[in-house]
């Protein structure tokens, strides 16, 4: 006898009873679990496990599935900023339940956890409500995971504003945050060459280079505290200097929330040039 929990942990924390019952579980055992409170029941089509996801759980209460930026969380996709719930609902849906959050309407694919739209249709109804530069950095992230190819783009761009079609040359799968992609967009707004994920100086790999010679890093705070780690990227910057490089280091705060500040900082150190190497023996 199949254990109706674990097909629940599969399911991602909720299913729907159909779908419960075309895997073997009977409806009467599905009610007897519920009546237990091994689950719980969501309308007259849901079961979720009592620990789901609250997100989940909202947005099936309010007649829809989770949307947007909500979605894309639960794919691991970046989001720079986390809205309230976001809770997609088909056009025609009579959702009979006040919605918590912000509810999207229009029509959208299924993930194979139907509690949640398919990653393409999130990234379009995200797009659509953010700024590009964050736009950007959420579809880098779906394309550095491989959870979108470029025939899923195709779609997504055919789903977005034609205002948004330029965004798909600023693409980069290499970006492995959201950080990364959040610094290089305005940095090649501004003209200057700019590599992703270069070989630097002392080894490793560098988030951007700009130039040839600007090495910049974001960090995740976490990340970069860990003692060790602190020590190669000390190594790395005495490397690049030895070798007539210049570098920069942002963190969270200065990508996200002091973007201008940023980009004056980085145009500075360009403007000065690059250092000179000096004859050695």
């Amino acid at each position: 006898m199949r254990d109706l929990s674990a097909d629940l942990v599969a399911s991602g924390g909720a299913a729907r009873r159909a779908a419960l019952h075309a895997l073997g579980h009977s409806y009467r055992a599905i009610g007897r679990a519920v009546a237990r409170g091994d689950a719980d029941a969501i309308g007259r089509s849901w079961v979720v496990l009592p620990g789901a996801n609250p997100s989940i759980r909202a947005a099936l209460s309010s007649g829809g599935v989770l949307g947007g930026a909500t979605a894309l969380r639960s794919y691991g996709v970046w989001v720079t900023h986390l809205p309230a719930l976001q809770v997609a609902t088909r056009p025609h849906a009579n959702p009979g339940a006040p919605t918590e959050g912000e509810r999207i309407w229009g029509t959208f694919e299924l993930d194979e956890h139907e509690w949640r739209v398919s990653v393409v249709d999130a990234l379009a109804q995200h797009c659509a409500r953010v700024h590009r530069e964050h736009a950007i950095a959420a579809i880098d992230s779906a394309l550095h995971q491989g959870l979108v190819d470029q025939s899923s783009l195709d779609r997504l761009f055919s789903l977005l504003p034609q205002r948004c079609g330029p965004w798909r040359r600023h693409l980069d799968a290499t970006a492995e945050s959201g950080l990364e992609s959040l610094l290089r967009v305005p940095c090649r707004d501004r003209g200057w060459r700019v590599e992703a994920q270069v070989p630097a100086p002392g080894g490793g790999r560098s988030d951007l280079l700009i130039d040839g010679w600007l090495y910049v890093e974001a960090d995740g705070s976490e990340w970069h505290d860990d003692p060790r780690q602190a020590a190669k990227d000390r190594l790395r910057n005495s490397a690049i200097t030895a070798e007539g490089g210049r570098w920069l280091r942002f963190g969270y705060r200065d990508v996200v929330h002091g973007t201008a500040r940023t980009m004056q900082v980085v145009e500075l150190v360009l403007a000065q040039g690059r250092p000179r190497m000096r004859p050695t023996g």
